[in-house]
C-alpha cells in the first residue's frame, strides 16, 4: 500500500498592482500542499482584492473568494485520506488538484474573476472547469444573469450564444459545430464572466460537446446584446 504523508506546506502572498487609475490592487496568494513521496499535492492560487473603500465589504469579498478556491485542499486532503484507493494505481502516478484565476474585469465598482480548475485522480485524463465570480463592489454581491438581464431575456441570451457558436466553428447547425444538441437553451445559473467589452458565456468539457472540443467560451458583445441588459450595471457605467 502507498504510504502517503504530508512533505511540507508552503503559502506565500505576492502583489500585482493594475495601472488602470480606478481599478483595485489584486493581491495574488498561493498555496501548496504535497505527500512526502510526491505522489500528490494541491497547488492553488487565488485573488484578493485592496483599495477597497468599504473595509467590511472588501474582508466579505476576499473571504468568498478564498472560501472558494481552497475547496481545492478539502478535495485533496480527502483524496489522500482514501490510501485504499490511490493504491489501485501506478506508483508513478502524480495525482494533482490545481487552482488558478485570471482577471478579467476590474475596476473599482465591479471584479470579475475566473477560476481554472483542474484535477487529476486517475483514470483516462485529468478533469478541467472554470468558474465565473461577478461581483458588485458596493456591497460584495456576486451576480448571477438573473441579476443584469432584463425580464424574460433569457431565451434571447441563448439565440445570441447559439449564433455565435455557429460563426466560431464556421458551421450551418450546432451539431456540425460539434455539440450534442442542436438547441442551445441556457439555464438561470449559467456560468459567465464579464470583460470591459463583452459578455462571455462559459462551458466546461461535457456540458455542451464532448471532452475533445475542451472548453467553450463564447464572447457575446456588450453593443450586440445591449438590448436584454439591465441598465446601470456596475461594468456598464
Amino acid at each position: 500500500m502507498k504510504s502517503l504523508k504530508f512533505l511540507f506546506v508552503l503559502f506565500f502572498i505576492t502583489t500585482s498592482l493594475y495601472a488602470e487609475v480606478d481599478s483595485l490592487t489584486i493581491i495574488k496568494k498561493e498555496f501548496f500542499k504535497s505527500t512526502e513521496d510526491t505522489s500528490a499535492y494541491v497547488k492553488i492560487a487565488y485573488p484578493q482584492i485592496s483599495g477597497l473603500n468599504n473595509s467590511e465589504v472588501q474582508k466579505k469579498i476576499n473571504s468568498f473568494l478564498e472560501s472558494e478556491f481552497m475547496q481545492a485542499k478539502t478535495w485533496y486532503d480527502e483524496f489522500t485520506s482514501d490510501t485504499d484507493y490511490t493504491s489501485e494505481f501506478p506508483p508513478d502516478w502524480v495525482f494533482s488538484f490545481e487552482a488558478d484565476y485570471r482577471v478579467a474585469y476590474n475596476n473599482k465598482d465591479f471584479i470579475s474573476v475566473v477560476m481554472d480548475y483542474f484535477e487529476f485522480t486517475g483514470g483516462a485524463h485529468g478533469n478541467y472547469y472554470s468558474v465565473g465570480y461577478n461581483i458588485r463592489t458596493s456591497d460584495g454581491a456576486v451576480l448571477a444573469l438573473d441579476d443584469i438581464l432584463r425580464p424574460n431575456s433569457l431565451q434571447a441570451l441563448s439565440e445570441f450564444c447559439a449564433e455565435e457558436i455557429l460563426n466560431m466553428f464556421n458551421a450551418n447547425s450546432l451539431n456540425e459545430a460539434g455539440l450534442f444538441e442542436d438547441e442551445l437553451i441556457l439555464s438561470e445559473d449559467q456560468d459567465f464572466f464579464v470583460t470591459p467589452n463583452s459578455l462571455v458565456i462559459q462551458f466546461d468539457p461535457y456540458e455542451v460537446g464532448p471532452y475533445a472540443m475542451g472548453s467553450i467560451e463564447v464572447e457575446l458583445k456588450f453593443n450586440i446584446i445591449k438590448n436584454i441588459l439591465k441598465e446601470n450595471l456596475p461594468f456598464l457605467k
